[in-house]
Protein backbone atom coordinates (compact mmCIF):
# COMPACT_ATOMS: atom_id res chain seq x y z
CA UNK A 1 0.00 0.00 0.00
CA UNK A 2 3.01 2.15 0.45
CA UNK A 3 3.91 2.21 -3.40
CA UNK A 4 0.01 2.96 -3.94
CA UNK A 5 -0.08 6.16 -1.53
CA UNK A 6 3.13 7.23 -3.23
CA UNK A 7 1.84 7.06 -6.64
CA UNK A 8 -1.62 8.80 -5.92
CA UNK A 9 0.39 11.50 -3.72
CA UNK A 10 2.30 12.78 -6.50
CA UNK A 11 -0.73 13.04 -9.49
CA UNK A 12 -2.33 14.47 -7.33
CA UNK A 13 0.44 17.29 -5.70
CA UNK A 14 1.13 18.08 -9.60
CA UNK A 15 -2.52 18.93 -10.18
CA UNK A 16 -2.81 21.13 -6.27
CA UNK A 17 0.37 23.17 -7.17
CA UNK A 18 -0.90 23.53 -11.18
CA UNK A 19 -4.32 24.36 -10.45
CA UNK A 20 -3.33 27.39 -8.00
CA UNK A 21 -0.55 28.57 -10.67
CA UNK A 22 -3.87 28.72 -13.08
CA UNK A 23 -5.92 30.53 -10.02
CA UNK A 24 -3.25 33.17 -9.26
CA UNK A 25 -2.40 33.54 -13.54
CA UNK A 26 -6.33 34.17 -13.51
CA UNK A 27 -6.41 36.63 -10.88
CA UNK A 28 -3.30 37.98 -12.69
CA UNK A 29 -4.81 38.98 -15.82
CA UNK A 30 -8.22 40.25 -14.19
CA UNK A 31 -6.02 42.77 -12.29
CA UNK A 32 -4.20 43.30 -15.73
CA UNK A 33 -7.93 44.58 -17.66
CA UNK A 34 -9.04 47.28 -15.49
CA UNK A 35 -12.15 46.22 -15.90
CA UNK A 36 -13.21 44.85 -12.84
CA UNK A 37 -11.63 42.13 -10.29
CA UNK A 38 -13.00 39.20 -8.18
CA UNK A 39 -13.95 40.45 -5.00
CA UNK A 40 -11.67 39.02 -3.08
CA UNK A 41 -9.10 40.55 -5.10
CA UNK A 42 -10.93 43.87 -4.66
CA UNK A 43 -9.88 43.17 -0.33
CA UNK A 44 -6.65 42.04 -1.68
CA UNK A 45 -5.67 45.11 -4.36
CA UNK A 46 -7.39 47.48 -1.45
CA UNK A 47 -5.13 46.43 1.60
CA UNK A 48 -1.53 46.95 -0.91
CA UNK A 49 -3.02 50.20 -1.29
CA UNK A 50 -3.61 51.44 2.10
CA UNK A 51 -0.62 49.82 3.36
CA UNK A 52 3.09 48.92 2.28
CA UNK A 53 2.45 45.54 0.89
CA UNK A 54 2.30 43.48 -2.46
CA UNK A 55 -0.97 42.38 -3.82
CA UNK A 56 0.28 38.85 -2.99
CA UNK A 57 1.01 39.27 0.81
CA UNK A 58 -2.23 40.35 1.20
CA UNK A 59 -3.59 37.35 -0.49
CA UNK A 60 -1.63 35.24 2.43
CA UNK A 61 -2.71 37.69 4.72
CA UNK A 62 -6.19 37.22 4.46
CA UNK A 63 -6.03 33.44 3.91
CA UNK A 64 -3.82 32.89 6.97
CA UNK A 65 -6.35 35.09 8.76
CA UNK A 66 -9.65 32.44 7.35
CA UNK A 67 -7.53 29.76 8.36
CA UNK A 68 -7.32 30.98 12.13
CA UNK A 69 -11.11 32.34 12.22
CA UNK A 70 -12.18 28.93 10.67
CA UNK A 71 -10.11 26.94 13.13
CA UNK A 72 -11.36 29.36 16.15
CA UNK A 73 -15.31 28.11 14.69
CA UNK A 74 -14.62 24.10 14.13
CA UNK A 75 -11.34 23.47 16.02
CA UNK A 76 -10.43 21.31 13.35
CA UNK A 77 -6.60 21.02 11.93
CA UNK A 78 -6.77 22.73 8.56
CA UNK A 79 -4.50 20.41 5.96
CA UNK A 80 -1.25 21.38 4.89
CA UNK A 81 -2.91 22.14 1.31
CA UNK A 82 -5.08 24.67 3.27
CA UNK A 83 -1.79 26.91 4.19
CA UNK A 84 -0.21 25.86 0.74
CA UNK A 85 -3.02 27.23 -0.60
CA UNK A 86 -2.70 30.36 0.70
CA UNK A 87 1.40 30.77 0.52
CA UNK A 88 1.55 29.77 -3.11
CA UNK A 89 -1.56 32.27 -4.39
CA UNK A 90 0.02 35.02 -3.28
CA UNK A 91 3.51 33.93 -3.66
CA UNK A 92 2.44 32.96 -7.83
CA UNK A 93 0.74 35.89 -8.03
CA UNK A 94 3.79 38.74 -7.24
CA UNK A 95 5.83 36.41 -9.70
CA UNK A 96 3.33 36.73 -12.09
CA UNK A 97 2.38 40.40 -12.25
CA UNK A 98 6.23 41.32 -11.45
CA UNK A 99 7.10 39.38 -14.64
CA UNK A 100 6.16 41.89 -17.17
CA UNK A 101 5.02 39.23 -19.19
CA UNK A 102 0.83 40.05 -19.21
CA UNK A 103 0.35 43.22 -21.39
CA UNK A 104 -0.10 46.55 -19.69
CA UNK A 105 -2.73 48.76 -21.55
CA UNK A 106 -3.52 48.45 -25.12
CA UNK A 107 -7.08 48.64 -26.95
CA UNK A 108 -10.30 47.77 -25.10
CA UNK A 109 -10.33 44.70 -26.87
CA UNK A 110 -6.92 43.53 -25.00
CA UNK A 111 -8.86 44.30 -21.62
CA UNK A 112 -11.82 42.02 -22.59
CA UNK A 113 -9.62 39.08 -23.48
CA UNK A 114 -7.57 39.87 -20.24
CA UNK A 115 -10.70 39.70 -18.46
CA UNK A 116 -11.81 36.59 -20.13
CA UNK A 117 -9.23 34.42 -20.05
CA UNK A 118 -8.71 35.59 -16.22
CA UNK A 119 -12.30 34.22 -15.17
CA UNK A 120 -11.57 31.16 -17.36
CA UNK A 121 -8.48 30.22 -15.63
CA UNK A 122 -9.57 31.07 -11.93
CA UNK A 123 -12.71 28.69 -12.39
CA UNK A 124 -10.34 26.01 -14.08
CA UNK A 125 -7.55 26.23 -11.73
CA UNK A 126 -10.08 26.29 -8.55
CA UNK A 127 -11.57 23.31 -9.68
CA UNK A 128 -8.22 21.97 -10.48
CA UNK A 129 -6.47 22.08 -7.07
CA UNK A 130 -9.65 21.21 -5.07
CA UNK A 131 -10.28 18.03 -6.83
CA UNK A 132 -6.43 17.25 -6.49
CA UNK A 133 -8.04 16.29 -2.91
CA UNK A 134 -4.88 17.45 -0.96
CA UNK A 135 -6.84 20.61 0.60
CA UNK A 136 -9.52 23.21 0.57
CA UNK A 137 -8.34 26.84 -0.13
CA UNK A 138 -9.19 29.31 2.95
CA UNK A 139 -11.94 30.99 1.68
CA UNK A 140 -13.78 27.58 0.82
CA UNK A 141 -13.25 26.20 4.72
CA UNK A 142 -13.68 29.27 6.81
CA UNK A 143 -17.30 29.61 4.36
CA UNK A 144 -17.78 25.89 5.39
CA UNK A 145 -16.83 26.41 9.40
CA UNK A 146 -19.43 29.77 9.55
CA UNK A 147 -22.22 27.87 8.03
CA UNK A 148 -22.19 24.95 10.27
CA UNK A 149 -21.90 27.05 12.92
CA UNK A 150 -24.27 30.17 11.90
CA UNK A 151 -26.83 26.90 10.43
CA UNK A 152 -27.30 28.61 7.15
CA UNK A 153 -26.79 27.68 3.98
CA UNK A 154 -23.74 27.73 2.11
CA UNK A 155 -24.43 29.38 -0.67
CA UNK A 156 -26.08 32.35 1.90
CA UNK A 157 -22.97 32.14 4.00
CA UNK A 158 -20.78 32.85 0.81
CA UNK A 159 -22.74 35.62 -0.68
CA UNK A 160 -22.79 37.45 3.02
CA UNK A 161 -18.91 36.69 3.04
CA UNK A 162 -17.68 37.58 -0.39
CA UNK A 163 -20.01 40.89 -0.28
CA UNK A 164 -18.10 41.89 3.38
CA UNK A 165 -14.50 41.26 1.29
CA UNK A 166 -15.87 43.68 -1.49
CA UNK A 167 -17.39 46.26 0.94
CA UNK A 168 -14.09 46.13 3.15
CA UNK A 169 -12.08 46.37 -0.34
CA UNK A 170 -13.98 49.53 -1.78
CA UNK A 171 -13.33 51.16 1.45
CA UNK A 172 -9.55 50.66 1.57
CA UNK A 173 -9.22 52.03 -2.17
CA UNK A 174 -9.00 48.39 -3.98
CA UNK A 175 -10.63 47.87 -6.96
CA UNK A 176 -11.39 48.59 -9.64
CA UNK A 177 -15.46 47.36 -8.85
CA UNK A 178 -16.43 47.69 -12.26
CA UNK A 179 -18.09 44.93 -14.82
CA UNK A 180 -15.70 42.21 -14.51
CA UNK A 181 -16.59 42.19 -10.95
CA UNK A 182 -19.84 41.29 -11.23
CA UNK A 183 -18.74 39.24 -14.24
CA UNK A 184 -16.73 36.95 -12.42
CA UNK A 185 -19.50 36.64 -9.55
CA UNK A 186 -22.06 35.46 -11.81
CA UNK A 187 -19.52 33.25 -13.95
CA UNK A 188 -16.62 31.41 -11.51
CA UNK A 189 -18.28 29.56 -9.54
CA UNK A 190 -20.42 27.47 -12.38
CA UNK A 191 -16.63 27.37 -13.75
CA UNK A 192 -15.61 26.16 -10.58
CA UNK A 193 -18.69 23.43 -10.59
CA UNK A 194 -17.88 21.98 -13.77
CA UNK A 195 -14.62 22.29 -13.60
CA UNK A 196 -14.14 20.12 -9.98
CA UNK A 197 -16.73 17.50 -11.73
CA UNK A 198 -14.16 16.90 -14.69
CA UNK A 199 -11.10 16.60 -12.00
CA UNK A 200 -12.94 14.64 -9.53
CA UNK A 201 -13.65 12.02 -12.49
CA UNK A 202 -9.78 12.28 -13.69
CA UNK A 203 -8.48 11.76 -9.92
CA UNK A 204 -10.55 8.90 -9.48
CA UNK A 205 -9.34 6.96 -12.75
CA UNK A 206 -5.90 7.49 -11.44
CA UNK A 207 -6.88 5.88 -8.29
CA UNK A 208 -8.68 2.25 -10.01
CA UNK A 209 -4.90 2.71 -11.85
CA UNK A 210 -3.02 2.70 -9.32
CA UNK A 211 -5.01 0.27 -6.98
CA UNK A 212 -4.91 -2.44 -10.22
CA UNK A 213 -1.23 -1.45 -10.20
CA UNK A 214 -0.48 -2.01 -6.49
CA UNK A 215 -3.03 -5.56 -7.13
CA UNK A 216 -1.01 -6.66 -9.58
CA UNK A 217 2.85 -5.92 -7.76
CA UNK A 218 3.96 -8.12 -4.93
CA UNK A 219 4.23 -6.65 -1.66
CA UNK A 220 7.74 -6.01 -0.79
CA UNK A 221 8.73 -7.49 3.13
Amino acid sequence: MRKLSKYKSWQKWVLFIFGTFLLALGCACMIQAELGVSTWDVLHTGLAAKFPISIGLGVIIIGMLLIGMKYQLDRERPQIGTFLNAILVGVFLNLILASGLLPDGGQLWLHILLLVVGILLMGFGSGMYVGSGIGAGPRDGFTLALAARLNWSIRLTRTVIEATALGCGWLLGGGPVFVGTFLAVVLIGPLIQSSLFFWRAQVAKLDEKATAAAAKTPMSS
